[in-house]
């Protein structure tokens, strides 16, 4: 009997030097039992428990029904949950409690539960400012999106009126001299015609350059048309064949989804032609049950699984973000078969993150 006592006064020295709240209900509900971080944690004294205090007390209003039918599911289970609740202390103050607890059987019968309450209000507090500054570093990115295009689209239209038109002033004014040149200053006629065919293909690289920054089709004429001429020009410039699908439904999207699609079809395109060494593209863009799909798959060498969340892969990161403000999702695969495959999902009815 008194190796006995000893070891229970042992035991009960050990559980009141733990940092976190040891407790025992019975079958009731009933507190019966609590270390000592349990009373300076709840502020509850050993009278107090001796008195009769429910276990669903020490916990908000709004958490005591989880509380009570957490509890009945864990007395019929035989293993451990864990689950978080806003607790209360005797003076009122509250705090975020995880509990883990599990059911004390007697004779294959239930007769109380044990477990063990930890105090993550710290961690909580870590992950709302995590979050705060996740969505602060989002909602940036969004901004800077926003004024990327601003500036793309307003340099687009510099280079294609001032820059353009000055070369097709030159193109004339070549042409006029020419007129002017006698037919038998054969040099002058050929710098004539160089300078001339150097102008053109600047011309060229102008037009190129204005629609990459901007497809005028895609403001005049809609994200389906842009899709169409960029797959083409993606299709002559590289020599990977481009295969586009699109859906029965007419796609019609405001200008923020279309430029988002545009620039994530973009972006997979040039990660092909970079990377993959495919040489054929499939692409889909349909609209079914309210949400926007696009899925581009390649026939090269496949992306390796750890790109695909590296945070080094600043293309990726940029695609998954322009998603984002629609609550879109994007989902990239590289297939045992070989390939990569890019899929992309945008409600058309989800509220706009701005």
């Amino acid at each position: 009997m008194p190796l006995k006592r000893e070891y229970k006064r042992n035991f009960r020295e050990l559980i009141d030097h733990l940092p976190q709240t040891i407790f025992e209900l019975d079958i009731d509900g009933k507190c019966r039992f609590s270390n000592q971080n349990g009373y300076e944690t709840f502020g509850y004294s050993e009278e107090d428990i001796a008195k009769g205090i429910i276990f669903t007390q020490l916990f908000i209003p709004e958490d005591r029904k989880r509380v009570t039918e957490n509890v009945y599911h864990i007395l019929k289970s035989k293993k451990v949950e864990g689950h978080e609740y806003t607790a209360q202390r005797k003076d009122g103050s509250v705090f975020h409690a995880l509990i883990f607890s599990n059911p004390i059987r007697h004779e294959g019968s239930p007769s109380g539960l044990r477990g063990i309450v930890i105090d993550i209000t710290d961690r909580k507090q870590v992950e709302r400012e995590l979050k705060n500054s996740r969505d602060e570093l989002r909602n940036l990115s969004t901004h800077l999106q926003s004024i990327r295009e601003e500036e793309r689209a307003n340099i687009a239209r510099e280079i294609h009126d001032e820059l353009g038109q000055s070369m097709t002033a030159l193109k004339m004014d070549l042409n006029w001299l020419m007129k002017k040149v006698l037919p038998d200053q054969k040099t002058v006629l050929d710098k004539i015609e160089s300078m001339s065919q150097l102008i053109d293909s600047t011309i060229q690289t102008v037009r190129r350059l204005s629609t990459e920054l901007r497809p005028g089709l895609l403001d005049d004429l809609g994200l389906t048309a842009a899709i169409e001429w960029y797959c083409g020009e993606f299709q002559n410039r590289t020599g990977i064949s481009c295969n586009l699908k699109l859906g029965q439904e007419e796609i019609t999207l405001d200008q923020n989804r279309a430029i988002a699609i545009f620039r994530i079809f973009q972006e997979t395109l040039t990660n092909v032609a970079r990377h993959s060494s495919a040489t054929h593209v499939d692409a889909e863009l349909a609209i079914t049950d309210h949400t926007l799909n696009m899925n581009i798959r390649d026939n090269g060498v496949g992306i390796p699984e750890e790109k695909i969340f590296d945070p080094q892969s600043l293309g990726l990161i940029g695609v998954r973000e322009r998603v984002y403000p629609f609550g879109g999702r994007v989902e990239i695969q590289a297939p045992v078969n070989g390939g990569t495959t890019v899929q992309v999902t945008i409600p058309l009815d989800h509220k706009d993150i701005t």
